[in-house]
């Protein structure tokens, strides 16, 4: 039997896919691909990177590993006819991976 924790985060994290989540098409470096669901996040603000202090904006997408155990860097996500690159992976808490991504 599950917890009320565990219930109510089952919940939530259901109800965070409904609302930002899009249905992406995921290819591997092997070329191996399936559909997902993913978030992407545009244009995040980044401070102290590349040794200045200066806001720099990147792309980020967040993936479940529910759908790829271990996403690498140089796979590829399609969101409508958009291609993007994972180039880096920013972390990985054992449920979700979050990466910059590069569109293509």
């Amino acid at each position: 039997m599950a917890s009320k924790f565990d219930s109510m985060a089952d919940r939530l994290e259901s109800a965070i896919d409904e609302q930002f989540a899009v249905d992406a098409v995921y290819t591997d470096a092997q070329g191996a691909s399936f559909e997902i669901r993913c978030i992407l996040d545009r244009d995040v603000e980044q401070r102290q990177v590349y040794e200045t202090n200066m806001p720099t904006f990147r792309n980020q997408i967040e993936i479940r590993k529910s759908y790829v155990d271990r996403p690498r860097r140089g796979d590829k996500v399609t969101i409508e006819q958009t291609e993007w690159v994972l180039d880096g992976l920013i972390t990985d808490d054992g449920h979700v991976t979050r990466h910059y991504a590069n569109a293509s």
